[in-house]
């Protein structure tokens, strides 16, 4: 439910910036975020996880830095920034040994700290990968193409990128929150 949520402003802004315009779609996509974020903050207890602030924060700083000084230039370097960032934070997790993917995962697979820094660098790696997608797409193509490509595009390497870590990861499984092991039935 909280991935389909999270999937509602990019929703608004290919709607909006389709019939009205790419100012009027960061005009959507300002509001849209904010009231996710408002939906998270009641449903998660009062509370974003880093990801999700670093998401809200930028999406404002950049849709208010385009609708302030109407130029779609910010709104096009909005996701390789957010891509970047989240990037930049996992390595350096790595580098002061205590990798955020662990830190967030770890009741959920069973990892080596080699496991959990090779588990960081390919998201590194994947995050670093999107930046750069969405560089070309946002100052190498039309318009439209950069719409369609920052509204779905980016899910056929999501879901590439999440197979291939299933299957990765699919034997590093905690047994103990598997319904097998749990007593659910």
């Amino acid at each position: 439910m909280k991935a389909l949520l999270d999937l509602v402003p990019l929703i608004a802004f290919f709607i909006v910036a389709k019939t009205q315009g790419i100012l009027a779609g960061a005009g959507a996509i300002l509001i849209a975020t904010v009231a996710v974020a408002a939906v998270h903050l009641v449903t998660q207890k009062g509370k974003l996880t880093k990801q999700q602030a670093i998401t809200l924060v930028l999406t404002v700083l950049f849709c208010g830095l385009t609708l302030l000084f109407h130029d779609d230039i910010y709104l096009k370097w909005k996701s390789t920034v957010i891509n970047g960032v989240f990037a930049i934070a996992l390595l350096v997790s790595v580098f002061i040994g205590k990798p955020l993917l662990e830190m967030g995962m770890k009741n959920v697979f069973k990892l080596t700290p080699s496991g959990w820094n090779k588990l960081t660098y390919a998201w590194t790696g994947y995050f670093i990968f999107m930046a750069t997608l969405q560089y070309y797409f946002a100052f190498h193509t039309s318009e439209e193409t950069w719409v369609n490509f920052k509204t779905w595009g980016w899910i056929p390497f999501m879901l590439i990128f999440l197979i291939g870590q299933f299957v990765v990861l699919k034997n590093h499984v905690n047994p103990e929150i598997t319904d097998e092991n749990s007593g659910k039935r």
